[in-house]
């Protein structure tokens, strides 16, 4: 893995970018990581409180990722890079983890993941608005169809499985979509040029704060010892998996293909989503949202330039 890469950023480039690279797949591992993640979610919560449950796979998954940046990375990070990422944590990895466990609380898993996947639009944006890139005729389309594919799995969703669905946990979801936009693209604009490991570690690090303020009165009251095995897993996958292993395989995604390309692989992340909560909420897609789904993937590849 390159240690810093100085090369301008990646939606930048004058030569076109090829249809595929393996940081490609890493991507679709990425969103399948966080696309199982949401049932993970909903279970643990469940039989715990979510502000005990955010804080510590979030902190747990810090203190991993700090080790390894330490060990691993050569080129430190300036003083001005860790603040940024320090604060930049703060919104990303923070205040955005807050508000999407919020949602998956108070609302179908299949919902809310399927909100969750409008932040590609967002991104695409915001990028363009930041000069970090244009939106070809090709990308356009692309994202169309992606939104389109989104919005006939979300409009054949029924409620939610088990009575819980609200307008508040949608509008929560909505509300999580647009924050994770405005931080991938502060992140592209102001910090890209950092050891992938490190930004992962230190933006982790800057959303632990709020989420251990916020949640030590809920750690303190929480049972540990009484809390089934299943729940202690779910804190691993929630924690080392989907937030340490698959925050670094993001940020590379958008140093490498950039915040448009990469944030266009988060239209894949309901299908996941609908997929395990299908096996393990027993949420049954219809065939229309299983269209949807190919319109998606369709959508995605259009993007490719």
């Amino acid at each position: 893995m390159t240690l810093i890469d100085a090369r301008p950023h990646a939606d930048s480039l004058p030569r076109r970018t090829p249809m595929f690279v393996p940081t490609d797949l890493l991507m679709v591992l990425m969103v399948a990581i966080w696309g199982f993640n949401f049932p993970v979610v909903k279970y643990a919560t469940r039989l715990m409180s979510p502000l005990a449950f955010n804080a510590t796979r979030i902190a747990l998954a810090a203190i991993v990722l700090l080790a390894f940046a330490l060990a691993t990375v050569r080129v430190r990070p300036t003083r001005r890079e860790v603040l940024l990422l320090l604060g930049l944590g703060v919104l990303g990895n923070g205040i955005y983890q807050m508000v999407f466990v919020g949602s998956v609380v108070n609302t179908d898993v299949g919902v809310a993941a399927l909100l969750l996947a409008s932040s590609p639009a967002f991104i695409a944006l915001l990028s363009r608005a930041a000069g970090l890139g244009e939106i070809t005729s090709r990308c356009a389309i692309g994202i169309a169809l992606s939104l389109a594919g989104v919005a006939l799995i979300a409009l054949t969703s029924r409620t939610a499985h088990d009575g819980s669905s609200s307008l508040e946990g949608n509008l929560l979801s909505v509300l999580a979509a647009v924050i994770w936009a405005v931080y991938v693209v502060l992140q592209a604009r102001y910090v890209n040029n950092v050891e992938d490991t490190a930004v992962a570690a230190l933006t982790l690090t800057g959303g632990a704060i709020p989420l251990l303020i916020f949640g030590f009165p809920s750690m303190l009251a929480t049972k540990w010892s009484a809390l089934p095995g299943d729940v202690w897993l779910a804190i691993l996958y929630g924690g080392i998996i989907s937030l340490a292993i698959a925050s670094v395989f993001w940020y590379r995604g958008v140093r490498i293909l950039g915040a448009t390309r990469t944030g266009i692989y988060l239209h894949l992340e309901p299908v996941f989503a609908l997929m395990a909560a299908w096996i393990w909420m027993h949420e049954h897609p219809t065939p229309l949202q299983g269209v949807g789904a190919v319109t998606i993937l369709a959508g995605v590849t259009l993007t490719h330039t």
